[in-house]
């Protein structure tokens, strides 16, 4: 009779804990991220996490001057090649504080 008790209490845990990890809570608004520019890009060349190179999914905003990056994983910094609208080009990194949440 015990071992059932106890065998329900774990899986009845491991489903709360499985369920609380979960991305996608209902009702919760879903961010992007964005990077300011110090002024109007044309063209973002490259968009990648800096620890490891993976490409971000991004696009430019309405008014060009900031990045907007889809499923950013938070705490990380991100490296940059932009080419701005007057023809010239620039490459930086922006760590995690400088990266600021859009509400969708």
């Amino acid at each position: 009779m015990y071992r059932v008790i106890i065998i329900s209490g774990l899986l009845f845990s491991l489903t709360v804990a499985c369920h609380a990890q979960s991305d996608s809570i209902p009702g919760l608004p879903k961010y992007d991220y964005q990077i300011y520019l110090p002024k109007p890009a044309k063209e973002i060349k490259q968009l990648l996490y800096e620890k490891d190179c993976t490409p971000i999914n991004g696009t430019l905003s309405d008014g060009k001057k900031s990045i907007i990056m889809q499923d950013y994983e938070t705490g990380n910094k991100v490296h940059v090649i932009v080419t701005y609208t007057d023809g010239t080009e620039d490459e930086f990194v922006r760590s995690p504080c400088f990266i600021d949440p859009v509400i969708l």
